[in-house]
């Protein structure tokens, strides 16, 4: 019984040995497979190598069994490398130690590589070494970039020092090298378990590497195992990438060995993250260019694009200034006539076509007070308005003027700024803003006037925008059909109008306009199609607390009782005007001189006949009447002169303070009223 123990014995330790030697070999093998190593033999007396497939390949040489040549490999590696790597494997056969060295190895397709070659003296007495050798270009080029980038990092990772383990998921028995049990923070004799494993992974990571392991333990997989994952070190606290891989072997559809290498990879890590950073940086840097471009190119397109509507706008403005000076003239002769003909006519029927006349040549002179309120050429008289109670004032009127269909809505703001505006005009601006309102609400609505402080620091997007400052604010809104986005742009312009033929002229926005820059404000639309449309004026702040009392706007009465025998030389370069006005003056009592320039009109004040006062016209050939006016006063300051102007030229009739403006076409009251204050200040 004795002498059959110890066969059995024997039998069972050498299948032990066996197994261990098989995991052993299995262990290597993966550990190569995984760290890509080649193997190699050298001997340096008969002048040849061999090496396994993973180094034939490394030198770009097919798989051999036989050893070859060293000028084989000696051909394709850079001379003063292999002199000095030879040197110093023959010194460590001398001397029994181990050799590293990192050379470069030139492939037959030109590619530079890096390897790392490590070996020993080969036991025995045979002269022979042997190694593994490994492709170390990555871990290079890795180290170029760290120095060109100005890193003093080295590389933190022997891709030939790897770290080893083995696991077995039935007894959960954990075993570690020295080196992986580093990379944990562990000291080389520290006891290793699946807790400690488990406890070192980031918690951020752990379901990840947990799941990963389940799937290489499956039999149903293929039992690989590869990922990457961060630890934190048991002593130290730091924080480290590893690069794990492993493989399971199976028994009986039972996972009973998973074995596995890890490597050490943050600071491969640390230089990835720091290049993904540079390239975010560097690809923000490029959107932010892109936009500022994109911005640049859209600011010019608007710039561009209100250059051109502001030249439109002026160069519309430049022609209407003109047509209603001409038109001005033209009625000045009608109304003149009319007038004259009203006093002498006494057939009832006569004098009801001659008022017919008067009326239209009325409304011919309003049609032009707003072709230069576009143009900005009107003569304005801005005073302290309460825009409050100027709205308050008109309400009568505009119930009148908006029906019964309409509902109107006001919303005042208390303590509102005072206003810097021409109170007439503001009156015609609300009148024409709810007329529009009101024609836009075909079956009625609901008209709002809102009041507002308003402080503007952006500035405008559009021509007629106000830039920054402080405005009083008025808007206009209505609950109509809207403005369509194709015509918003246009409705400013002078005569464009999308109503019916006879319901309007399309002048009421672009007085709105004109009125509103001239006055150094601006406008601005806002507008829904099918909800309504709601017109904010901008009115330039008054820089006192205080409303002083407006100047009474209602027309001055006739004063009939003029100053007998005074003689009134009048200049204007158009005959037909003229003429009207020595007929009125004559009708209103006084002497007139006439003179057709003001070359003429000078050399008349220089003779010897007697003349009170000059009513001058402005526009005029050679010399103007505002230069007239000038030339009188240098001879004789005493001399009243009334500028007549149907253009209002602003910036030329500013140098005109100490002279009276009478705008065309005017009336006898307008007339007598002008011509005795100037007679009445000459003579006090």
């Amino acid at each position: 019984m004795g002498q059959d123990v110890v066969p059995q014995s024997a039998e069972i330790a050498s299948r032990v040995a066996e197994e261990r030697l098989r995991e052993s070999e299995e262990h290597l093998r993966l550990a190569l497979e995984a760290g890509q190593m080649g193997t190699w033999e050298w001997d340096p007396v008969k002048g040849l190598l061999k090496g396994d497939a993973a180094h034939q390949a490394l030198f770009g040489l097919p798989p051999q069994d036989q050893p070859l040549p060293n000028e084989v490999y000696w051909a394709r590696m850079v001379p003063e490398e292999i002199r000095m790597g030879v040197e110093k494997a023959k010194d460590a056969l001398r001397n029994g130690t181990d050799i590293i060295l990192q050379q470069r190895v030139l492939r037959p397709d030109g590619e530079v590589r890096w390897a790392l070659f490590r070996g020993r003296p080969k036991k025995g007495d045979s002269g022979c070494m042997i190694g593994v050798s490994y492709d170390v270009t990555e871990r290079v080029r890795v180290e170029q970039a760290m120095r060109e980038s100005g890193s003093r990092l080295q590389a933190a990772v022997d891709l030939v020092r790897l770290g080893c383990y083995s696991w077995n998921p039935q007894t959960n028995e954990l075993q570690w090298d020295k080196a992986l049990k580093a990379m944990w923070g562990l000291p080389a004799d520290a006891p290793v378990d699946y807790d400690v494993w488990r406890t070192g992974v980031h918690p951020d990571d752990l379901s990840r590497v947990e799941a990963a392991i389940q799937r290489c333990i499956d039999p149903q997989g293929d039992g690989l195992y590869d990922i990457e994952y961060r630890v934190i070190g048991k002593i130290d606290g730091r924080e480290r990438w590893i690069a794990t891989r492993g493989r399971t072997l199976f028994e009986n559809n039972r996972p009973v060995s998973f074995y596995g290498i890890a490597l050490d990879i943050t600071d491969r890590k640390r230089i990835q993250s720091t290049l993904e950073r540079r390239d975010e940086a560097r690809t923000r840097e490029l959107e932010e260019a892109n936009r500022q471009l994109r911005s640049q190119i859209e600011q010019r397109e608007f710039a561009e694009t209100t250059v051109r509507q502001l030249q439109r706008l002026e160069a519309v403005g430049q022609i209407t200034s003109g047509v209603a000076h001409d038109f001005n003239n033209l009625l000045s002769v009608v109304l003149t006539n009319t007038l004259l003909l009203l006093h002498s006519m006494r057939d009832q029927e006569d004098q009801e076509g001659l008022e017919l006349i008067r009326s239209a040549a009325e409304r011919g002179a309003k049609l032009t007070e707003q072709l230069l309120a576009f143009s900005r050429k009107q003569q304005l008289e801005p005073q302290l308005v309460d825009l409050n109670s100027k709205i308050i004032g008109m309400a009568d009127l505009l119930g009148v003027t908006l029906g019964d269909t309409v509902h109107l809505k006001t919303t005042f703001t208390p303590n509102l700024w005072p206003a810097l505006v021409d109170p007439t005009q503001i009156e015609l601006v609300v009148l024409n803003l709810s007329i529009n309102a009101r024609d836009a609400m075909e079956s009625g609505g609901t008209l709002t006037i809102e009041t507002s402080n308003v402080v503007i620091e952006g500035e405008p997007s559009r021509p007629e925008e106000p830039v920054p400052g402080d405005y009083v604010g008025m808007a206009i809104s209505d609950t109509g059909v809207g403005i369509p986005d194709d015509i918003l742009p246009r409705v400013f312009e002078p005569f464009f109008s999308t109503k019916q033929p006879g319901k309007g002229s399309g002048l009421g926005l672009s007085q709105v306009f004109g009125f509103s820059k001239q006055s150094g404000g601006g406008v601005r639309i806002e507008t829904r199609i099918g909800e309504g449309t709601s017109v904010k004026v901008f009115l330039p702040r008054a820089q006192t607390a205080a409303i002083d009392q407006e100047k009474d706007s209602s027309p001055a009465t006739l004063n009939l009782q003029t100053k007998g025998g005074s003689n009134i030389l009048v200049v204007d370069d158009d005959k037909s005007v003229l003429r009207s006005t020595i007929r009125m003056l004559d009708f209103l009592g006084y002497a007139a001189t006439p003179a057709q320039s003001a070359k003429e009109a000078l050399r008349l004040i220089a003779s010897e006949l007697e003349i009170d006062l000059v009513l001058a016209d402005v526009a005029m050939p050679d010399m103007n009447g505002v230069e007239l006016a000038r030339a009188i006063r240098a001879t004789r300051s005493a001399l009243p002169v009334i500028l007549v102007t149907g253009h209002s030229d602003l910036d030329s009739l500013k140098e005109s303070e100490s002279s009276s403006i009478l705008k065309k076409p005017y009336t006898q009251s307008d007339l007598v009223n002008k011509i005795t204050k100037a007679l009445t200040s000459t003579t006090l």
